[in-house]
């Protein structure tokens, strides 16, 4: 009878692993697949007396759980004048998105933009140039979900870096 008994336990063991073992592959996939985030940020260039807009700037951002923060991206989208930044002769000369800094488990990034106010339409003699900048940051939450933050704006003295909640 003892050998029927351990017969018994033996499967009673076996069985009692089937569960753990099938809950153990469900879990493998999902915590395989990473959490990814991939906003764009845009901010608008314009005057900061009379606080009108003159133009848009996109920047993107993609960061991935199961990627290092040097493989994290960032890219300048749209970088356009409207309508009232030409009659005014506002230009954007350029947009950069470099990097400032990496670390284990963060990114930081300072967007560049800079312009000119020159002849409406024909685009010289310039009057004036604009340097302004705008500050990001990505870094894993408490979960290991990345998240993506816009910090400062900065603009020179008559002008603003406007942004829409």
């Amino acid at each position: 009878m003892s050998g029927k008994l351990m017969s018994r336990r033996r499967v009673a063991r076996m069985l009692a692993v089937v569960p753990a073992v099938a809950a153990a592959v469900a879990v493998a996939p999902a915590a395989a697949q990473a959490a990814c985030t991939s906003p764009t940020f845009s901010v608008y260039p314009g005057s900061g007396i009379s606080n009108v807009r003159y133009g848009q700037v996109d920047f993107h951002f993609t960061a991935c759980s199961n990627q290092a923060p040097s493989a994290w991206a960032a890219s300048v989208g749209t970088a356009q004048v409207n309508s009232t930044g030409k009659n005014l002769g506002f230009f954007i000369d350029g947009v950069s998105i470099p990097t400032d800094s990496i670390g284990s488990s963060t990114r930081y990034w300072t967007g560049k933009i800079a312009a000119s106010t020159c002849t409406p339409r024909v685009g010289f003699p310039c009057s004036r140039s604009y340097s302004m900048t705008v500050k990001f940051s990505a870094s894993l939450d408490r979960f290991g979900n990345p998240q993506i933050y816009m910090g400062t704006r900065s603009a020179p003295t008559g002008m603003a870096l406007f942004t829409t909640p």
